[in-house]
């Protein structure tokens, strides 16, 4: 549940592959940064800035992957290409809002994102591939498929966008990203296109930052995303954020801990990677690569308990 008219939380699934787990790593403590200036603020009155006037309910097309769905507003309100005015958006917003990846997941690691981040930048360098300023072609997305990597244990296998994978790592941080309560100028944030730009906690994305250590920078980070369709109730309080996780409700303690995640390969070509030790670009984020998980089928949290992992269900019990 979340507070002050935002929304739900959430359950999930489980997957079946073992890999090598991530080394734990203790790190010195670094000072927190400023709290922007609207953490503290209350849900604005009008949160719905989509100036297109769609109202069209969202349409999974399979059933969704995970157990506890519930529907929300944005489920009624909010179809699949969410506010989008040209034909990039519109194709780039419906494979981010994809729930019918299928398959069995294929376990990865930072190097087999690493190398495909490596071919799409050789596909732009050869002069065949164009984001960052804006999302790719419809046509061009086609690219995104079949290109050579890696798993987790160094095999070759052939990825693309749409197909579903595992990453297991570190929840470095957790937020419900593009909400009123973030960004620094004179008023919060106001939604992102996808989600037809509403600025609650329901209408939104939850961002999760994964590093290969409890201790990694962000910088290193792999990109996972919770999206708010049909989202469960528990999902919601996967959020470690100091400005947005005091508006959950009972938000789960998550940050630090080594979770396993599944779900869709996803190009997000509207930014560009901010790696450690390069200047970021004007599109750019703290990230190793734009590929990610998008959405997040499946959350699995390691046990130590029991030695093993659970679903991110069982853990939370008692919590």
């Amino acid at each position: 549940m979340l507070i002050g008219g935002c929304s739900q939380p959430s359950s999930n699934a489980n997957t079946n592959v073992a890999s090598p787990p991530p080394t734990p790593q203790a790190t010195a403590q670094r000072s927190p940064a400023p709290l922007g200036p609207h953490c503290g603020d209350s849900p604005p009155a009008n949160p719905a800035n989509c100036k297109l006037n769609i109202d069209q309910p969202f349409n999974p097309g399979c059933t969704v992957p995970f157990s506890s769905s519930q529907s929300h507003d944005i489920d009624l309100h909010c179809p699949n290409e969410g506010c989008a005015k040209n034909d990039n958006d519109k194709a780039q917003n419906k494979v981010k809002n994809n729930l019918c990846a299928s398959g069995t997941p294929i376990q990865i690691g930072e190097t087999s994102i690493d190398k495909l981040q490596a071919a799409i930048d050789q596909l732009v360098q050869q002069g065949n591939f164009s984001y960052g300023d804006k999302a790719p072609q419809p046509s061009d997305r086609a690219k995104l498929q079949g290109l050579s990597t890696v798993d987790v244990n160094g095999n070759p296998v052939t990825l693309g966008e749409g197909h579903l994978v595992t990453l297991e790592a570190f929840v470095l941080d957790a937020k419900h990203d593009d909400t009123y309560v973030l960004g620094s100028g004179p008023e919060g944030y106001k939604g992102e296109g996808v989600n037809c730009n509403n600025s609650l906690f329901d209408w939104n994305d939850i961002h999760i930052a994964l590093g290969q250590t409890a201790g990694a920078e962000e910088c290193s980070s792999v990109t996972a995303e919770i999206i708010p369709h049909f989202r469960p109730p528990l999902w919601d309080r996967f959020d470690t954020n100091e400005c947005t996780s005091p508006h959950v409700t009972n938000p789960l303690p998550v940050k630090g801990q080594r979770v396993r995640i599944t779900g869709q390969l996803f190009f997000d070509g509207s930014h560009t990677p901010g790696p450690c030790g390069v200047p970021m670009g004007p599109h750019a984020f703290p990230r190793r690569a734009v590929w990610e998980i998008h959405p997040v089928y499946a959350i699995e949290v390691f046990d130590a308990s029991k030695n093993k992992f659970v679903t991110l269900e069982e853990w939370a019990q008692g919590r």
